[in-house]
């Protein structure tokens, strides 16, 4: 059924002005500052939905859609500008305030400001940390998220403020198309009468939110070079959050941490070719893997552990090379398997080991993450080297969106959009 687009502007429209007289007043309240960012939250999804529903209903030409968003949806611009000028500068105050020198009041001072701007009662937990100004951790975050080669390709879900997990409910048995289970579907003549469907069964799937943190250790020298200290945080920050994610995406255990494809029960498993010789790859392997997979074929990606590339130039039907890798530009940098992408990803295992190939979408896989990156200092870490030790803690999770592959109405074999080679 199509989405009325005057419905979903009227619905916009409605969030921004409850958005918007929240914003007028003078002193909001903490859980009225809570509520703002809830409605925005809201207004920016009706907003996504509003351009997809542009999209299909063929209103795709760019001044058109900019036009109508425009109008159906005023935006509030916020009058706070940033604190500091960049992250260092941040540090820097933190530094001041844990080690309580000279600097300590006008620190204290400036941080109210950035408290304030994020609608917390305190900037210190338990542990002294202090929150990064909003602006500067999200530019941190969202980096990670899309610099990730496997983070950037997952379903991501933000939490608000108030919330610690993510709970969405999966309909039990759309997994076995030959015993179905829960809503069901008929055929009805004219005068037919309605045969009485089955029970929808629910089960609730939970992802609680966990910490991820990092340590940096920075000289007394950097320290008084603001812009070099920022960008050096930022740098290393974005490298190894987005390592440690990947890492936990595609193969976490769950406990403490994400749980990844490796460790689930969804992906399956082809089984290697009778006499296939020892690490080697054949083409009758990835035509098999294309043959259990069952996902968004447009974000389908082969990831391969490095050692697997020289095997694929080797692949012959017959006599006949089947491997050429394109020769221009515009190709997949390292080629690709039956129309999709080839990705090295050192998360792979090395060539003869199960997952030294996989199929997958990781469009099926859900990321949840709650905004906000906390910050804290300590100068007895690194005491002797003379080095201020930086920790830095955000909070996100993630699961396979569904635990278990699809068994078909018709057919020997189950599906999943995770596909892997069997050991060889």
């Amino acid at each position: 059924m199509a989405i009325s687009l005057q419905a979903l502007r009227d619905a916009k429209a409605k969030k921004a002005e409850e958005a918007r007289a929240i914003a007028d007043k003078e002193n909001p309240t903490e859980d009225e500052l809570k509520a703002f960012d809830v409605l925005m939250a809201e207004a920016e999804t009706l907003e996504r939905r509003y351009q997809n529903e542009l999209k299909l209903q063929g209103l795709t030409d760019p001044d058109k859609a900019a036009a109508t968003a425009a109008d159906a949806l005023p935006r509030i611009e916020s009058e706070a500008k940033p604190v500091y000028r960049n992250l260092g500068e941040q540090m820097l105050d933190v530094r001041a305030m844990t080690l309580d020198t000279a600097e300590a009041p006008r620190a204290r001072e400036r941080f109210t400001q950035v408290v304030n701007a994020a609608g917390a009662s305190t900037g210190i937990d338990s542990e002294g940390g202090f929150l990064v100004e909003t602006d500067k951790a999200s530019s941190i975050m969202q980096t990670v998220f899309e610099t990730g080669v496997i983070s950037s390709r997952c379903t991501h879900q933000p939490i608000g403020a108030n919330s610690d997990s993510f709970e969405y409910m999966a309909a039990d048995g759309d997994r076995d198309r030959t015993h179905r289970s829960g809503l069901q579907t008929y055929w009805k003549g004219e005068i037919d009468e309605m045969a009485e469907s089955g029970k929808i069964k629910f089960k609730a799937r939970e992802i609680r939110i966990e910490d991820l943190y990092g340590t940096l250790r920075v000289t007394n020298r950097i320290l008084r070079d603001a812009v070099a200290l920022a960008e050096c945080a930022k740098r290393e920050l974005r490298k190894e959050f987005a390592f440690k994610l990947d890492q936990a995406i595609f193969e976490g255990t769950g406990a403490g941490q994400p749980l990844g494809i490796m460790k689930s029960s969804l992906p399956v498993t082809v089984a290697k070719e009778a006499g296939q010789t020892a690490k080697t790859i054949v083409a009758a392997n990835v035509v098999n893997m294309l043959a259990r997979f069952y996902g968004n074929m447009g974000s389908a990606v082969w990831f391969v552990n490095q050692d697997v590339l020289p095997q694929l130039p080797l692949m012959t039907l017959g006599q006949q090379p089947i491997f050429l890798p394109g020769g221009n530009l515009t190709s997949a940098p390292f080629g690709a398997l039956l129309g999709r992408p080839i990705v090295p990803l050192e998360f792979c295992e090395t060539l003869g080991t199960k997952g030294d190939i996989i199929l997958g979408d990781f469009s099926e896989y859900l990321l949840v993450e709650k905004g906000g990156l906390e910050e804290a200092e300590s100068m007895h870490v690194r005491f002797l080297t003379d080095e201020m030790t930086y920790r830095f803690i955000t909070r996100v999770n993630g699961q396979p969106l569904n635990n278990d592959p699809i068994t078909p109405l018709k057919g020997t074999a189950t599906l999943s959009p995770f596909v892997m080679l069997a050991a060889r």
